[in-house]
Protein backbone atom coordinates (compact mmCIF):
# COMPACT_ATOMS: atom_id res chain seq x y z
CA UNK A 1 0.00 0.00 0.00
CA UNK A 2 1.54 3.59 -1.05
CA UNK A 3 2.54 5.27 2.62
CA UNK A 4 0.37 7.99 3.61
CA UNK A 5 3.11 10.52 3.60
CA UNK A 6 4.29 11.81 0.30
CA UNK A 7 7.75 9.76 -1.01
CA UNK A 8 8.25 11.81 -3.41
CA UNK A 9 7.10 14.51 -5.70
CA UNK A 10 4.24 14.18 -7.48
CA UNK A 11 2.86 16.06 -10.74
CA UNK A 12 -0.49 17.19 -10.35
CA UNK A 13 -2.84 17.64 -13.38
CA UNK A 14 -5.83 19.61 -13.28
CA UNK A 15 -9.16 18.73 -15.21
CA UNK A 16 -8.89 20.67 -18.10
CA UNK A 17 -5.71 18.32 -18.55
CA UNK A 18 -7.18 15.33 -17.59
CA UNK A 19 -9.75 15.67 -20.01
CA UNK A 20 -7.46 16.34 -23.25
CA UNK A 21 -5.96 12.86 -21.88
CA UNK A 22 -8.78 11.46 -22.11
CA UNK A 23 -9.91 12.54 -25.73
CA UNK A 24 -6.53 11.72 -27.37
CA UNK A 25 -6.91 7.80 -25.04
CA UNK A 26 -10.14 7.89 -26.81
CA UNK A 27 -8.43 8.34 -30.27
CA UNK A 28 -5.92 5.52 -29.43
CA UNK A 29 -8.39 3.45 -28.82
CA UNK A 30 -10.77 3.88 -32.26
CA UNK A 31 -7.06 3.62 -33.70
CA UNK A 32 -7.36 7.86 -35.20
CA UNK A 33 -4.49 9.72 -35.82
CA UNK A 34 -2.88 11.59 -33.03
CA UNK A 35 -4.29 8.88 -30.46
CA UNK A 36 -2.49 8.20 -27.14
CA UNK A 37 -2.58 5.80 -24.47
CA UNK A 38 -3.72 7.00 -21.06
CA UNK A 39 0.02 6.77 -19.57
CA UNK A 40 -0.64 8.48 -15.47
CA UNK A 41 1.64 6.20 -12.77
CA UNK A 42 1.97 7.87 -10.37
CA UNK A 43 0.66 11.44 -11.06
CA UNK A 44 -2.16 13.37 -8.43
CA UNK A 45 -5.46 13.05 -9.86
CA UNK A 46 -7.14 13.54 -6.80
CA UNK A 47 -10.91 14.34 -7.08
CA UNK A 48 -10.61 14.32 -10.89
CA UNK A 49 -13.84 13.20 -12.84
CA UNK A 50 -13.96 10.48 -14.97
CA UNK A 51 -17.15 9.72 -15.19
CA UNK A 52 -18.37 7.80 -18.24
CA UNK A 53 -15.14 7.85 -19.86
CA UNK A 54 -13.63 4.69 -21.88
CA UNK A 55 -10.12 4.62 -19.99
CA UNK A 56 -9.94 0.66 -21.39
CA UNK A 57 -6.05 0.15 -21.04
CA UNK A 58 -5.29 2.63 -19.32
CA UNK A 59 -1.99 3.15 -17.28
CA UNK A 60 -2.77 4.81 -13.92
CA UNK A 61 -0.27 2.55 -11.84
CA UNK A 62 0.65 4.04 -8.46
CA UNK A 63 -1.68 7.30 -9.04
CA UNK A 64 -3.50 9.25 -6.41
CA UNK A 65 -7.13 9.17 -7.32
CA UNK A 66 -8.66 10.06 -3.74
CA UNK A 67 -11.91 10.77 -4.21
CA UNK A 68 -12.12 10.63 -7.71
CA UNK A 69 -14.98 9.83 -9.56
CA UNK A 70 -15.46 7.25 -12.17
CA UNK A 71 -19.79 7.03 -12.09
CA UNK A 72 -20.17 4.91 -15.21
CA UNK A 73 -16.91 4.33 -16.64
CA UNK A 74 -15.18 1.68 -18.44
CA UNK A 75 -11.51 0.41 -17.18
CA UNK A 76 -11.74 -2.97 -18.44
CA UNK A 77 -7.48 -4.16 -18.57
CA UNK A 78 -6.51 -1.08 -16.79
CA UNK A 79 -3.39 -1.40 -14.79
CA UNK A 80 -4.36 0.36 -11.25
CA UNK A 81 -1.54 -1.47 -9.20
CA UNK A 82 -0.96 0.03 -6.48
CA UNK A 83 -3.73 2.78 -6.62
CA UNK A 84 -4.93 5.01 -3.61
CA UNK A 85 -8.58 5.37 -4.78
CA UNK A 86 -9.77 5.75 -1.27
CA UNK A 87 -13.22 7.26 -1.08
CA UNK A 88 -13.47 7.26 -4.75
CA UNK A 89 -16.81 6.98 -6.44
CA UNK A 90 -16.76 4.00 -8.72
CA UNK A 91 -20.75 3.38 -8.98
CA UNK A 92 -21.92 1.46 -11.98
CA UNK A 93 -18.54 1.42 -13.32
CA UNK A 94 -16.67 -1.43 -15.16
CA UNK A 95 -13.73 -2.92 -14.04
CA UNK A 96 -13.46 -6.26 -16.23
CA UNK A 97 -10.05 -8.40 -15.53
CA UNK A 98 -8.45 -4.32 -14.28
CA UNK A 99 -5.54 -5.09 -12.38
CA UNK A 100 -6.39 -3.45 -8.43
CA UNK A 101 -3.62 -5.88 -6.77
CA UNK A 102 -2.31 -3.83 -3.89
CA UNK A 103 -4.85 -0.84 -4.28
CA UNK A 104 -5.90 1.57 -1.59
CA UNK A 105 -9.90 1.45 -1.80
CA UNK A 106 -10.81 1.97 1.82
CA UNK A 107 -14.20 3.47 1.88
CA UNK A 108 -14.89 3.63 -2.01
CA UNK A 109 -18.04 3.32 -3.63
CA UNK A 110 -18.44 0.52 -6.48
CA UNK A 111 -21.94 -0.03 -5.94
CA UNK A 112 -23.35 -2.39 -9.12
CA UNK A 113 -20.01 -2.22 -10.78
CA UNK A 114 -19.08 -4.80 -12.79
CA UNK A 115 -15.95 -6.35 -11.86
CA UNK A 116 -15.44 -9.50 -13.71
CA UNK A 117 -12.08 -11.87 -13.16
CA UNK A 118 -10.81 -8.34 -11.78
CA UNK A 119 -7.23 -9.10 -9.96
CA UNK A 120 -7.41 -7.38 -6.21
CA UNK A 121 -4.91 -9.82 -4.88
CA UNK A 122 -2.02 -8.69 -2.19
CA UNK A 123 0.72 -7.41 -4.82
CA UNK A 124 3.49 -7.67 -2.25
CA UNK A 125 4.58 -10.52 -4.25
CA UNK A 126 4.89 -8.51 -7.71
CA UNK A 127 6.24 -6.01 -6.36
CA UNK A 128 9.17 -7.46 -6.30
CA UNK A 129 9.62 -6.60 -9.99
CA UNK A 130 8.29 -3.46 -10.18
CA UNK A 131 11.66 -0.92 -9.65
CA UNK A 132 9.54 1.85 -10.50
CA UNK A 133 7.43 1.88 -6.98
CA UNK A 134 10.92 0.45 -4.80
CA UNK A 135 12.72 3.40 -6.57
CA UNK A 136 9.51 6.15 -5.30
CA UNK A 137 9.92 4.27 -1.66
CA UNK A 138 6.14 2.57 -2.35
CA UNK A 139 5.86 -0.41 0.19
CA UNK A 140 3.18 -2.66 -1.07
CA UNK A 141 0.77 -4.51 0.36
CA UNK A 142 -2.48 -6.26 0.37
CA UNK A 143 -5.27 -4.34 -1.59
CA UNK A 144 -7.48 -2.91 1.03
CA UNK A 145 -11.21 -2.82 0.79
CA UNK A 146 -11.81 -1.94 4.38
CA UNK A 147 -15.09 -0.03 4.69
CA UNK A 148 -15.81 -0.16 0.57
CA UNK A 149 -19.26 -0.07 -0.52
CA UNK A 150 -19.68 -3.00 -3.11
CA UNK A 151 -23.12 -3.89 -2.50
CA UNK A 152 -24.75 -5.22 -5.79
CA UNK A 153 -21.10 -5.59 -7.66
CA UNK A 154 -20.46 -8.18 -10.23
CA UNK A 155 -17.07 -10.12 -8.80
CA UNK A 156 -17.75 -13.50 -10.60
CA UNK A 157 -14.59 -15.35 -10.86
CA UNK A 158 -12.82 -12.32 -9.21
CA UNK A 159 -9.37 -12.63 -7.29
CA UNK A 160 -9.09 -11.34 -4.12
CA UNK A 161 -7.05 -13.75 -2.21
CA UNK A 162 -5.01 -12.03 0.52
CA UNK A 163 -7.04 -8.80 0.19
CA UNK A 164 -8.26 -6.67 3.80
CA UNK A 165 -12.39 -6.45 3.48
CA UNK A 166 -12.92 -5.63 6.90
CA UNK A 167 -16.27 -4.04 7.20
CA UNK A 168 -16.75 -4.03 3.68
CA UNK A 169 -20.62 -4.31 2.31
CA UNK A 170 -20.86 -7.43 -0.45
CA UNK A 171 -25.00 -7.34 0.01
CA UNK A 172 -26.60 -8.51 -3.05
CA UNK A 173 -23.14 -8.81 -4.94
CA UNK A 174 -22.85 -11.71 -7.01
CA UNK A 175 -18.98 -13.31 -6.11
CA UNK A 176 -19.85 -17.12 -7.79
CA UNK A 177 -15.82 -18.80 -8.48
CA UNK A 178 -13.82 -15.76 -7.01
CA UNK A 179 -10.98 -17.11 -5.61
CA UNK A 180 -11.19 -15.12 -1.89
CA UNK A 181 -8.06 -17.14 0.32
CA UNK A 182 -7.03 -15.68 3.28
CA UNK A 183 -9.07 -12.71 2.36
CA UNK A 184 -9.93 -11.01 5.91
CA UNK A 185 -13.63 -10.30 5.64
CA UNK A 186 -14.02 -9.92 9.60
CA UNK A 187 -17.48 -7.69 9.75
CA UNK A 188 -17.72 -7.55 6.26
CA UNK A 189 -21.97 -7.81 5.01
CA UNK A 190 -22.37 -10.75 2.49
CA UNK A 191 -26.14 -10.83 3.06
CA UNK A 192 -27.70 -12.02 -0.11
CA UNK A 193 -24.69 -12.37 -1.46
CA UNK A 194 -24.13 -15.45 -4.31
CA UNK A 195 -20.87 -17.12 -3.60
CA UNK A 196 -21.35 -20.36 -4.97
CA UNK A 197 -18.45 -22.29 -6.42
CA UNK A 198 -16.09 -19.23 -4.31
CA UNK A 199 -12.79 -20.53 -2.64
CA UNK A 200 -12.82 -19.17 0.90
CA UNK A 201 -9.79 -21.68 2.30
CA UNK A 202 -8.28 -19.69 5.20
CA UNK A 203 -10.60 -16.52 4.57
CA UNK A 204 -11.64 -15.15 8.02
CA UNK A 205 -15.30 -14.50 8.28
CA UNK A 206 -15.82 -13.91 12.07
CA UNK A 207 -18.50 -11.15 12.13
CA UNK A 208 -19.41 -11.52 8.53
CA UNK A 209 -22.90 -11.36 7.88
CA UNK A 210 -24.25 -14.73 5.84
CA UNK A 211 -27.94 -14.21 5.75
CA UNK A 212 -29.89 -15.72 3.03
CA UNK A 213 -26.11 -15.94 1.39
CA UNK A 214 -26.05 -18.28 -1.39
CA UNK A 215 -22.63 -20.39 0.13
CA UNK A 216 -21.30 -24.12 -0.91
CA UNK A 217 -21.00 -26.15 2.77
CA UNK A 218 -17.62 -27.22 1.75
CA UNK A 219 -16.47 -23.59 1.24
CA UNK A 220 -17.91 -22.37 4.58
CA UNK A 221 -15.90 -25.35 6.32
CA UNK A 222 -12.48 -24.32 4.55
CA UNK A 223 -13.24 -20.74 5.99
CA UNK A 224 -12.32 -19.08 9.70
CA UNK A 225 -15.68 -18.39 11.71
CA UNK A 226 -14.36 -18.95 15.24
CA UNK A 227 -11.15 -18.50 16.79
CA UNK A 228 -11.03 -21.91 17.69
CA UNK A 229 -10.79 -22.07 13.72
CA UNK A 230 -8.24 -19.14 13.59
CA UNK A 231 -5.73 -21.46 15.48
CA UNK A 232 -6.85 -24.91 13.66
CA UNK A 233 -5.74 -22.79 10.60
CA UNK A 234 -2.38 -21.45 11.88
CA UNK A 235 -1.18 -24.75 12.43
CA UNK A 236 -2.33 -25.95 9.47
CA UNK A 237 -0.99 -23.19 7.52
CA UNK A 238 2.74 -24.06 9.44
CA UNK A 239 2.71 -27.41 7.97
CA UNK A 240 2.28 -26.21 4.49
CA UNK A 241 4.68 -23.99 4.66
CA UNK A 242 7.35 -26.62 5.72
CA UNK A 243 5.62 -28.72 2.72
CA UNK A 244 6.35 -25.87 0.16
CA UNK A 245 9.99 -24.92 1.58
CA UNK A 246 10.85 -28.24 0.91
CA UNK A 247 9.56 -28.43 -2.42
CA UNK A 248 10.19 -25.21 -4.04
CA UNK A 249 14.24 -25.18 -5.50
CA UNK A 250 14.07 -21.81 -6.61
CA UNK A 251 12.93 -18.42 -5.41
CA UNK A 252 10.14 -16.38 -6.85
CA UNK A 253 12.47 -14.41 -8.84
CA UNK A 254 15.76 -16.33 -9.37
CA UNK A 255 19.21 -14.26 -8.93
CA UNK A 256 21.01 -13.75 -11.84
CA UNK A 257 23.51 -16.87 -11.60
CA UNK A 258 20.56 -19.41 -10.76
CA UNK A 259 18.79 -17.87 -14.06
CA UNK A 260 22.04 -18.26 -16.13
CA UNK A 261 22.37 -21.98 -15.09
CA UNK A 262 18.97 -22.34 -15.91
CA UNK A 263 19.12 -21.03 -19.39
CA UNK A 264 22.48 -22.85 -19.98
CA UNK A 265 21.16 -26.04 -19.27
CA UNK A 266 17.86 -25.76 -21.38
CA UNK A 267 20.40 -24.54 -24.28
CA UNK A 268 22.07 -27.95 -24.02
CA UNK A 269 18.82 -29.62 -23.76
CA UNK A 270 17.57 -28.86 -27.18
CA UNK A 271 20.83 -28.73 -28.68
CA UNK A 272 20.90 -32.69 -27.67
CA UNK A 273 17.91 -33.58 -28.44
CA UNK A 274 17.03 -34.31 -24.85
CA UNK A 275 20.36 -36.28 -24.01
CA UNK A 276 22.32 -33.41 -21.99
CA UNK A 277 21.32 -30.67 -19.81
CA UNK A 278 17.36 -29.87 -18.57
CA UNK A 279 13.86 -28.60 -20.26
CA UNK A 280 13.26 -25.28 -18.56
CA UNK A 281 10.58 -24.80 -16.34
CA UNK A 282 9.96 -21.13 -15.06
CA UNK A 283 6.30 -21.57 -14.49
CA UNK A 284 5.09 -19.20 -11.45
CA UNK A 285 8.37 -17.49 -11.69
CA UNK A 286 8.83 -14.02 -11.68
CA UNK A 287 11.39 -12.86 -14.59
CA UNK A 288 9.83 -9.14 -15.13
CA UNK A 289 12.48 -6.98 -17.06
CA UNK A 290 15.31 -9.87 -17.65
CA UNK A 291 17.07 -9.59 -20.83
CA UNK A 292 16.23 -12.77 -22.65
CA UNK A 293 16.80 -11.60 -26.55
CA UNK A 294 18.18 -14.25 -28.85
CA UNK A 295 17.99 -16.99 -26.34
CA UNK A 296 16.82 -20.71 -27.25
CA UNK A 297 13.48 -21.13 -24.89
CA UNK A 298 12.70 -23.97 -27.25
CA UNK A 299 9.46 -26.13 -25.65
CA UNK A 300 9.82 -23.70 -22.21
CA UNK A 301 7.54 -24.85 -19.68
CA UNK A 302 6.64 -20.71 -18.38
CA UNK A 303 2.81 -21.12 -17.20
CA UNK A 304 1.93 -18.01 -15.07
CA UNK A 305 5.26 -16.94 -15.45
CA UNK A 306 5.93 -13.00 -14.82
CA UNK A 307 8.02 -11.45 -17.96
CA UNK A 308 6.54 -8.10 -18.21
CA UNK A 309 8.82 -5.89 -19.84
CA UNK A 310 11.30 -8.39 -20.70
CA UNK A 311 13.53 -8.25 -23.70
CA UNK A 312 12.16 -11.60 -25.95
CA UNK A 313 13.44 -9.75 -29.08
CA UNK A 314 14.77 -12.49 -31.54
CA UNK A 315 13.79 -15.23 -28.84
CA UNK A 316 13.36 -18.92 -30.11
CA UNK A 317 10.10 -19.99 -28.46
CA UNK A 318 9.02 -22.16 -30.93
CA UNK A 319 6.19 -24.81 -28.92
CA UNK A 320 6.86 -23.03 -25.59
CA UNK A 321 4.17 -23.31 -22.92
CA UNK A 322 3.34 -19.53 -22.11
CA UNK A 323 -0.45 -19.72 -20.56
CA UNK A 324 -1.47 -17.07 -18.38
CA UNK A 325 2.25 -15.58 -18.77
CA UNK A 326 2.31 -12.10 -17.94
CA UNK A 327 3.75 -10.72 -21.02
CA UNK A 328 2.82 -7.06 -20.61
CA UNK A 329 4.95 -4.38 -22.47
CA UNK A 330 7.14 -7.22 -23.34
CA UNK A 331 9.55 -6.90 -26.32
CA UNK A 332 8.95 -9.75 -29.00
CA UNK A 333 9.90 -8.33 -32.21
CA UNK A 334 11.74 -10.97 -34.57
CA UNK A 335 10.73 -13.90 -32.18
CA UNK A 336 9.99 -17.23 -33.26
CA UNK A 337 6.69 -18.16 -31.58
CA UNK A 338 5.62 -20.76 -33.94
CA UNK A 339 3.38 -23.44 -31.95
CA UNK A 340 3.72 -21.65 -28.99
CA UNK A 341 0.85 -21.50 -26.38
CA UNK A 342 -0.15 -18.49 -25.00
CA UNK A 343 -3.70 -19.32 -24.03
CA UNK A 344 -5.13 -16.74 -21.55
CA UNK A 345 -1.58 -14.68 -21.86
CA UNK A 346 -1.21 -10.88 -20.95
CA UNK A 347 -0.17 -9.67 -23.80
CA UNK A 348 -1.02 -6.12 -23.09
CA UNK A 349 1.08 -3.65 -25.07
CA UNK A 350 3.71 -6.26 -25.81
CA UNK A 351 5.72 -5.33 -28.97
CA UNK A 352 5.05 -8.63 -31.66
CA UNK A 353 6.57 -6.78 -34.98
CA UNK A 354 7.84 -9.15 -37.54
CA UNK A 355 7.51 -12.05 -34.85
CA UNK A 356 6.62 -15.41 -36.32
CA UNK A 357 3.04 -16.84 -34.97
CA UNK A 358 2.77 -19.68 -38.00
CA UNK A 359 2.08 -23.07 -37.62
CA UNK A 360 5.06 -25.14 -35.84
CA UNK A 361 6.39 -27.82 -39.16
CA UNK A 362 7.87 -30.91 -36.89
CA UNK A 363 10.12 -33.38 -38.60
CA UNK A 364 7.35 -35.48 -39.35
CA UNK A 365 5.13 -33.03 -40.71
CA UNK A 366 2.52 -32.31 -38.84
CA UNK A 367 1.63 -28.76 -38.10
CA UNK A 368 0.93 -27.27 -34.75
CA UNK A 369 -0.72 -24.24 -34.55
CA UNK A 370 0.24 -21.18 -32.46
CA UNK A 371 -2.53 -20.88 -29.70
CA UNK A 372 -3.87 -17.10 -28.71
CA UNK A 373 -6.97 -18.13 -27.10
CA UNK A 374 -8.59 -15.65 -24.92
CA UNK A 375 -5.42 -13.73 -24.54
CA UNK A 376 -5.63 -9.90 -23.41
CA UNK A 377 -3.96 -8.17 -26.38
CA UNK A 378 -5.03 -4.59 -26.06
CA UNK A 379 -2.88 -1.58 -27.44
CA UNK A 380 -0.59 -4.82 -28.65
CA UNK A 381 2.18 -4.05 -32.10
CA UNK A 382 1.40 -7.00 -34.62
CA UNK A 383 2.94 -4.65 -37.07
CA UNK A 384 4.48 -7.36 -39.83
CA UNK A 385 3.87 -10.08 -37.25
CA UNK A 386 3.20 -13.87 -39.49
CA UNK A 387 -0.38 -15.17 -37.48
CA UNK A 388 -1.39 -17.45 -40.58
CA UNK A 389 -3.06 -20.55 -38.92
CA UNK A 390 -3.42 -19.02 -35.63
CA UNK A 391 -6.02 -19.45 -33.33
CA UNK A 392 -6.85 -16.61 -31.81
CA UNK A 393 -10.61 -17.61 -30.22
CA UNK A 394 -12.11 -14.96 -28.14
CA UNK A 395 -8.81 -12.86 -28.04
CA UNK A 396 -9.12 -9.08 -27.09
CA UNK A 397 -7.37 -7.29 -30.07
CA UNK A 398 -8.66 -3.55 -29.06
CA UNK A 399 -6.09 -0.78 -29.97
CA UNK A 400 -3.71 -3.25 -31.24
CA UNK A 401 -1.36 -2.27 -34.02
CA UNK A 402 -2.82 -5.00 -37.27
CA UNK A 403 -0.68 -3.12 -40.15
CA UNK A 404 1.13 -5.51 -41.85
CA UNK A 405 0.21 -8.53 -39.86
CA UNK A 406 -0.47 -11.77 -41.90
CA UNK A 407 -3.82 -13.26 -40.50
CA UNK A 408 -4.73 -16.41 -43.14
CA UNK A 409 -6.40 -18.99 -42.17
CA UNK A 410 -6.55 -18.04 -38.39
CA UNK A 411 -9.11 -18.74 -36.22
CA UNK A 412 -10.87 -15.27 -35.40
CA UNK A 413 -13.98 -16.36 -33.84
CA UNK A 414 -15.43 -14.17 -30.85
CA UNK A 415 -12.53 -11.85 -31.42
CA UNK A 416 -12.73 -8.23 -30.26
CA UNK A 417 -10.75 -5.48 -32.18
Amino acid sequence: MANEGPVAPRIRLNQTQVNRVCDRHMAYLAGRSGGARMNLPFFDLSGIDFSRRNLTNANLSGAVLRGAIFISATLDYADLFGCDLREANLTDAQLIRTDLRAANLRGALLRGARMMECDLRDGARSAAGRTDFRVLGIEIGPADLSATVLSGADLTRARLSGSHAQGADFSGARMSSARLVHTDLRGANLAGADLEGADLSGSDLRGADLTNTRIDDAALASAIRSDADLARHADDDDDADEVAAAQTPFLARPDADTLAGLLDRHARWVGSGGKDGEQLDISGLDLGGQDLAGRVLTLIKAVGTILRGADLRGTQLQAANLAGADLRSADLRLADLRGAILDRANLIDANFGKANLSPLVTNRGSHIRTSLVRVRAAGAVLTDAVLTGADLTQADLTGADRQGADFTDAQMEGVRI
